[in-house]
């Protein structure tokens, strides 16, 4: 559980980070922790109920299928978010934190807040969540929209980590508006054992 609890703790810091001045504090921030395989055909049976307009399938609420069914809101003060640990073919984590965030505008028009930052601060989102402190570069890939978001591959290498980042604009219906997508590489990624065997190589 105290695990658990750091791990939510740094998921409130990604989506602090995003916009430092509105007045929002961790407490306020209520995570929605998701642990699952991600399947393709998952969000193509999705895709099938919506244009049929059948009703959604059966799901867990931790599942992959739950988290692609949320969304960032924000009531009464406490702001709801949601993270996605995926798991690879034994069950374990692969090293991907997919997030569903409010972005740095979205913040600033819901609180009235000044000094929406302009973009996504990338280097300090993943250093933060590794630790580490030299990373390789980093290069957001732009989606356009949400399927096409949890389709795009996170390709980590040793020389360039391409992360799949969407932004919703706010001039869009308010339960699609003003979200920050995110796909970030975690410790138990194995880029990210190679990069702390260079890092102690290069200190020694």
């Amino acid at each position: 559980m105290q695990i658990e609890n750091a791990f939510l703790n740094q998921v409130r810091w990604l989506q602090l980070r995003l916009n430092s001045a509105v007045p929002l504090s961790p407490s306020q921030i209520r995570v929605h922790l998701y642990r699952d395989k991600t399947d393709a055909e998952v969000l193509d049976t999705l895709n099938q109920c919506f244009q049929q307009q059948r009703p959604m399938p059966l799901h867990a609420p931790d599942s992959y299928m739950a988290f692609i069914l949320c969304k960032p809101t924000l009531t009464d003060d406490t702001l709801d978010i949601h993270a996605l640990e995926c798991l690879g073919e034994d069950g374990k984590p692969n090293g991907e934190l997919w997030l569903k965030l409010k972005s740095s505008a979205g913040l600033a028009m819901a609180y009235g807040a000044p000094g929406a930052d302009p973009s996504i601060p990338l280097q300090a989102l993943q250093q933060y969540l590794i630790g580490a402190t030299d990373l390789p570069a980093l290069t957001p890939l732009p989606q356009k929209d949400g399927p096409s978001w949890l389709c795009a591959p996170l390709q980590a290498t040793g020389g360039v980590w391409a992360l799949p980042v969407l932004e919703t604009p706010l001039d869009v219906p308010p339960r699609f508006a003003g979200h920050c997508y995110l796909k970030l590489v975690t410790e138990h990624h194995p880029v990210c054992r190679n990069l702390s065997l260079a890092i102690e190589e290069n200190t020694k």
